[in-house]
């Protein structure tokens, strides 16, 4: 509010009247509106051409245009002159959603209505900003969007590059855009040409995502000021905000097919295309939207600087032996110059500039970079680091023979810094596994008990890191039944959960002992891996509370913690607990001393007073995995519990009788505690009733292709070779077909791309196992499960 009432003096002060709040002249007429996919697409409110619509009519209302290539075309209410004594020389300014640190950024385009037909059928062109020169900025860039099964959508540029926008948690309609809203728009693929940007990304540690802005010229790229009137523009040569905000635009800016600057005394159309093609983290896809396009009206009194040097975006870091080509160009009054600009590095000893303006690193160290042009200077810090040490980040604890994991390792600096540097892993000569790549990823296949060691070693640097894995005997691995459930909620339904060895130092707050080295299973294993697989923040004790015994100490769910401490009832409050009924016994604590079982039945749940007695309910199935249709019995018991002299004592079950299950639809049980029901799809189904909860899971035959597939999989199992046929009688046929094999920790294996089919996948290297099979030609895909013998 300071700021505001400050500008509105300085305004007074020097004789600039305060423009009406009402806007005059802006684009107030929507004449196309074609979004590419996007995470905000078809959300009734920002990304369907009825919110494009309110865009025009309302100032505070926004619309998507997706990711690149995706578009809307706006009409001025009356011409937009490139007037002479606009400030700044500023004739319109586009208003978005950037906020400092956020820039998502559209390629502006213009035109002139010279056949006074009303309609944009005349010549567009192109607003030249300031990233518009830089050899990074990609002209008549081109991308092909394919529509999935999924909501995952996929892109291959004109030079073969491919990409998805993956689906996040955040939004979850369809990110193509649906017919219910874009009627006309392609049903399978849609195709984009426009000027791609380079978008620069800073992660803090924390992991904020940053998108640095370019200096002028593009749309959602600088955030609006609130309070100031929409046609009273910034000054886009200087760093200060002196208007609205926003982006401002020259007209005098635009250019001609062949580059040129070209000289139009006004326009009546504007488009605004998106231009970026990338994936800013768990942010999403990089898309940009357009608020509000406002003509600026003559105010001759009201001027500025003009010229501007401007330099591409620079990395904080460089690591020794690498070199950065930098580019600078002088600007006046938006238009690109000859005038040299030179550049300089500060520290010689770090970093040179050779005549061709190219960086050259000669030691580790920081070095100050100046950029100078007639009056215009700028100065930036350039560190120059070297890689220190990798850390292998892949958990390999606990690892069985079928396991595949994906090998991730990370690079830090002599700053203990993390480097975002290629890691590359090999491995001893073992049979006891191997390291395979797919698409530019490392996995590491376990074949057969043993021991192996695995290096994680960097290119051009003696760096690396290694570490034995011990792949344990398949004998050490438990199939067991598990279900979590604090006093009120059922966190993770019973379900067939596989329990194998692990450190489980980590989960153990404030430890007395090592729990890094148990060469059997667990109930601890059982409880942390239950826990972990429920989503939950959680804490072991093994503190003098419980005599050193280990127990479960806190467990958090949406900010609620439920406490335990392992069986002490002095002082009073601390009577509460976390228990395991382990079959037909409880336990309160020394759950790393119980050894499991296949088949065992583990219960974990919480107890307020463990000085009164409880009743614990459980619900059973006589079935967990069920064809369509079949029919299941449940049954919900329940007993009486007694803790006495540090045992759990428990009376016989009895049925309950009249109780909601919930499953799908909602029954009560008859008076023996049970209900018959016949699930007709949507697998899983949990049954619930209470805190207690159950997963039903699917029967699914293993097969080979179906009429309704678009390709048949042969022989299903495996032994070797697995063919891949076309079905002749879908609409399938032609193009790229790309073929992933996914292991049973659901880690990809294996990527191919073929060109036609039949193919065939050599799968003789493969553990015996259960895999998935995902075949898509970019417009759809298909998953089939396979079983390799």
């Amino acid at each position: 509010m300071k700021k505001n009432y400050l500008l509105f003096v300085l305004l007074f002060l020097s004789g600039i009247s305060v423009l009406p709040a009402f806007p005059q002249n802006f684009a107030g007429t929507l004449i196309d509106y074609v979004p590419a996919p996007g995470q905000h697409i078809n959300i009734e409110n920002i990304g369907t051409p009825q919110a494009a619509q309110k865009m025009v009519e309302n100032t505070s209302s926004l619309v998507s245009l997706g990711s690149f290539g995706g578009y809307v075309v706006l009409k001025f209410n009356e011409a937009c002159v490139n007037h002479p004594e606009n400030p700044y020389g500023i004739d319109f300014t586009i208003f978005g959603n950037a906020f400092a640190g956020s820039s998502e950024p559209a390629v502006v385009w213009v035109m002139k209505d010279s056949n006074r037909n009303g309609i944009p059928d005349d010549d567009w062109y192109e607003i030249a900003g300031s990233s518009h020169f830089f050899t990074e900025t990609l002209k008549k860039y081109e991308v092909t969007y394919f529509k999935t099964a999924t909501r995952d959508v996929l892109w291959e540029d004109y030079r073969g590059k491919t990409g998805r926008i993956v689906g996040n948690e955040f939004n979850l309609q369809e990110y193509y855009p649906a017919s219910e809203y874009f009627p006309s728009y392609p049903r399978d693929s849609v195709f984009f040409s426009g000027t791609l940007l380079k978008n620069e990304f800073v992660t803090s540690v924390s992991g904020e995502i940053k998108i640095a802005a370019p200096v002028f010229g593009y749309a959602d790229s600088h955030p609006r000021l609130q309070g100031i009137d929409l046609s009273f523009p910034d000054n886009p040569y200087t760093s200060s905000v002196e208007g609205a905000g926003g982006d401002p635009v020259d007209i005098s800016w635009a250019t001609d097919s062949f580059g040129n600057y070209i000289d139009l005394d006004s326009i009546h159309f504007v488009k605004i295309v998106s231009a970026s093609l990338n994936v800013a983290g768990w942010l999403g896809e990089v898309s940009t939207d357009v608020a509000w396009v406002q003509a600026v009206q003559p105010q001759p009194q009201v001027t500025g600087k003009e010229s501007l040097l401007v330099y591409n975006q620079l990395p904080s870091k460089i690591i020794l032996g690498d070199s950065l080509k930098l580019e600078a160009f002088y600007f006046e009054k938006g238009r690109i110059t000859k005038e040299k600009v030179t550049i300089h590095s500060l520290n010689e000893d770090v970093a040179i500039i050779d005549s061709s303006g190219m960086l050259v690193t000669l030691s580790p160290g920081e070095t100050q970079l100046r950029f100078s042009a007639r009056e215009e200077a700028e100065q930036t810090s350039l560190k120059v680091v070297v890689p220190d040490s990798i850390r292998i980040v892949t958990d390999l604890s606990a690892v069985y023979p079928g396991d595949t994991l994906e090998l991730i390792a990370e690079v830090y600096d002599n700053e203990s810094e993390r480097l975002d540097l290629v890691v590359h892993f090999a491995s001893s000569d073992s049979p006891a596994g191997k390291v395979i790549t797919a698409e530019g990823k490392y996995f590491f296949v376990a074949l057969i008990s043993g021991e192996i060691t695995l290096t994680a070693f960097v290119d051009n640097f003696q760096l690396n890191e290694s570490v034995a894995v011990q792949i344990n005997s398949i004998n050490n691995k438990r199939n067991v039944l598990l279900t979590i459930k604090s006093a009120d909620e059922n966190l993770l339904p019973l379900q067939q959960v596989e329990i194998g060895l692990a450190d489980l130092n980590a989960f153990v707050e404030s430890r007395q002992h090592d729990y890094s080295g148990m060469d059997k299973v667990t109930l601890f294993h059982a409880l942390a891996k239950g826990l972990q697989k429920a989503g939950v923040p959680f804490k072991f004790r093994d503190d003098a509370t419980a005599g050193g015994n280990l127990y479960l100490y806190m467990v958090e769910n949406d900010g609620l913690f439920s406490y335990g401490w392992g069986g002490k009832t002095n002082p009073v409050a601390n009577a509460r607990a976390w228990i395991v009924r382990l079959n037909d016994s409880q336990h309160i604590n020394g759950f790393n001393k119980i050894l499991l079982s296949d088949n065992d039945t583990i219960v974990l749940y919480h107890v307020t007073d463990i000085l009164s007695d409880w009743n614990f309910s459980r619900l059973v199935s006589d079935k967990l995995s069920v064809a369509a249709g079949e029919s299941i019995e449940i049954l919900l018991e329940q007993t009486s519990c007694t803790y006495q002299e540090g045992k759990i004592v428990e009376s016989e079950f009895s049925p309950v009788s009249n109780a909601p299950i919930n499953a799908g639809s909602t029954w009560y049980t008859d008076e023996t505690g049970k209900i018959q029901i016949s699930p007709q799809g949507n697998f899983p189904l949990v049954v619930s009733s209470g805190s207690d909860a159950l997963l039903i899971t699917e029967e699914v035959a293993v097969s080979a292709g179906s009429p309704t597939y678009a390709f048949t999989i042969y022989p299903n199992p495996v032994d070797d070779q697995l063919f891949i046929s076309w079905n002749n009688t879908s609409n399938y046929g032609n193009g790229k077909y790309r073929i992933t094999l996914i292991g049973s920790a659901g880690k990809m294996l294996m990527q191919e791309e073929v060109k036609s089919l039949p193919a065939y996948l050599d799968l003789s290297s493969f553990v015996p196992g259960v895999y998935q099979l995902i075949i898509g030609d970019g417009r759809q895909l298909e998953i089939h499960k396979i079983v390799k013998r």
